[in-house]
């Protein structure tokens, strides 16, 4: 895995849309499609599951229960990289209705698959997941102003647009509305990091380690602006603390000891 990758896979934060692009998948039926652009195996219990909640889906009489069961269908799907699939019951979701909540729903697979989409190098397809996010999050936001995780989505959707300053500027209005947001102090340092401005970097995840000394996420963005800087030694250390620590959750341990490879 490179650094690119890691950047990407650990917070979810997209700051690079590769240039390449996958083969699209051709739907030949009515029924959203599995690529095969994952390396994650799908187990049999993952297998079953989908196997039940489509039967399931398929039904139900009530538009809300099968909103549900659609968003859980793109959630499996999600968990296996499985974009096409996943985005399929976004646009189903939609179909069904035009609520708030039915909006929410599927801007947040579009997001998701964003963000998969752009550390896979899906190119061109996760730029469309993220016109897809944002167009929904616009609109959410302009109904629910004071929901800072939406504004967050929107501000890193932008960061796939014509104008990546957009998003930024949106991050810091977040910050400047609430100093201690965690979600775009973090998203704002790892753009510094990406900017190479990584006394700025580590001074937010400082900030984040300052509100919560637990935010392993921000120690180990922190460990990478150290390593990028120069400051190795104490780099290696804080990503040795994350990999050791047992309340660090499995993904950023993993790319603790992927990022310990490269040194």
């Amino acid at each position: 895995m490179n650094k690119q990758q890691i950047f990407l896979t650990v917070g979810g934060v997209i700051l690079i849309i590769l240039l390449f692009q996958l083969p699209k998948v051709v739907v030949e039926n009515d029924e959203p499609a599995m690529s095969m652009e994952h390396e994650v195996e799908m187990d049999e219990s993952a297998t079953q599951r989908i196997a039940d909640l489509k039967a399931r889906l398929s039904e139900s009489g009530n538009s809300k229960i099968s909103i549900n069961f659609a968003d859980s269908l793109a959630k499996e799907f999600l968990q296996f990289q499985l974009t096409d699939s996943a985005t399929a019951y976004a646009e189903r979701i939609l179909s069904m209705d035009d609520s708030i909540e039915a909006r929410q729903l599927a801007a947040l697979i579009y997001y998701q698959a964003y963000r998969i989409g752009s550390g896979r190098g899906l190119g061109e397809r996760a730029v469309g997941f993220a016109a897809k996010a944002r167009n929904l999050l616009t609109t959410l936001v302009e109904e629910q102003p004071e929901n800072s995780s939406l504004k967050n989505k929107l501000a890193m959707t932008l960061m796939a647009s014509e104008n990546p300053m957009q998003g930024v500027m949106m991050l810091r209005e977040i910050v400047e509305a609430n100093p201690d947001d965690r979600e775009a102090i973090l998203n704002l340092g790892v753009l510094a990091v990406q900017s190479g401005q990584y006394d700025r970097a580590i001074d937010r995840f400082d900030k984040l380690l300052a509100l919560d000394s637990t935010d392993y996420e921000a120690a180990f963005y922190k460990a990478v602006s150290l390593t990028e800087s120069g400051k190795k030694e104490e780099g290696k250390e804080l990503f040795e603390s994350v990999l050791n620590n047992a309340d660090a959750d499995a993904a950023t341990r993993a790319m603790a000891s992927e990022y310990l490879k490269e040194l």
